[in-house]
């Protein structure tokens, strides 16, 4: 138990806490034994640590204790996207960069690129709700819906930091940098796409509507 480091410790209770934990795995990586794995989880089931305090503890002392290390996971949970110097200056812990990004990893923490949202419209969610509230029981066959997509690409350049089985967290952002615009319309056996340039005003739109769906006019008869 002794010959693993304090890193390695906390990385065990971790996976253990998480229920995750795979001894077999963890013996083959730090090459110790399957008693040595679970004297660290009776260890800490008793103290609520991982570092000993009696006499084979020699050497270095640990950098951050057991209070420091879960303020620390506490403010990692707060902050996903905060990075070791960051975290460093929320702490205040008398330590290094490096040695936080250590405690990150050991915690069971892993880095992605956070999922992009563009905010939504209140108030254009309501006029959706109310329209459908109020077609409720239309009969669909009489109907086409029309909608315009603008499909973007953003890099946001956002690495965040979850724990294995989370989810990765959204970012919402205001507007898009490039796009495609696109228009579709759909009706009950039929639907017609088309791209478009520029932003669309009436006069653009009618051409686009006319465009699209002249050639579906025997279809669309009854509309």
């Amino acid at each position: 138990m002794y010959k693993l480091t304090e890193v390695q410790r906390w990385y065990i209770i971790s996976e253990r806490k998480k229920g995750t934990i795979n001894i077999l795995k963890v013996v083959r990586s730090f090459k110790c034994t399957h008693v040595t794995i679970y004297n660290v989880i009776n260890y800490y089931h008793r103290h609520n640590d991982v570092n000993y305090t009696d006499r084979y503890n020699a050497g270095r002392p640990p950098a951050l204790n057991s209070k420091q290390i879960k303020q620390l996971d506490r403010t990692i949970q707060r902050n996903l996207s905060t990075t070791a110097a960051e975290l460093l200056s929320l702490t205040n812990f008398n330590t290094t960069e490096r040695t936080i990004q250590l405690y990150h990893r050991s915690l069971g923490y892993r880095p992605r690129k956070s999922l992009v949202k563009v905010k939504s419209n209140n108030i254009n969610e309501e006029k959706r709700y109310q329209f459908a509230a109020f077609h409720h029981h239309a009969n669909m066959e009489n109907y086409i819906f029309e909608d315009e997509c603008y499909v973007g690409l953003r890099s946001t350049q956002q690495i965040v930091w979850c724990e294995r089985g989370e989810p990765t967290p959204t970012k919402e952002i205001s507007s898009l940098r490039a796009h495609v615009n696109l228009i579709g319309f759909i009706w009950w056996n039929g639907y017609v796409f088309r791209r478009f340039n520029n932003w669309l005003n009436t006069d653009s739109y009618c051409e686009i509507v006319n465009e699209a769906l002249s050639g579906n006019l025997s279809k669309l008869n009854g509309f």
